[in-house]
């Protein structure tokens, strides 16, 4: 009898220690998460007041000003 509560015992202590292992290798990926991630992403170093626009081609904008005006030009005539 008391080899069977010694086994049932020990068995239980094991998977309190495999669960308590699993706790703390869990915590130790979640605390590398939330503290070396940002960690690294602030280490590339990117402006913030910076604003990139595009080139606006003028060209462009009276080809499709002009395109526009033909297009309601035609769309009056049809009504």
């Amino acid at each position: 009898m008391r080899t069977a509560t010694r086994n049932a015992s020990e068995a239980s202590i094991r998977k309190l220690a495999r669960n308590f292992c699993r706790r703390i290798l869990a915590t130790a990926l979640l605390t590398a998460c939330v503290l070396v991630a940002p960690a690294i992403a602030s280490v590339t170093h990117v402006p913030l007041n910076r604003v990139r626009v595009p080139r606006i081609h003028s060209r462009a904008i009276e080809n499709l000003q002009r395109w526009a005006d033909d297009e309601k030009e035609s769309w009056s005539e049809e009504l």
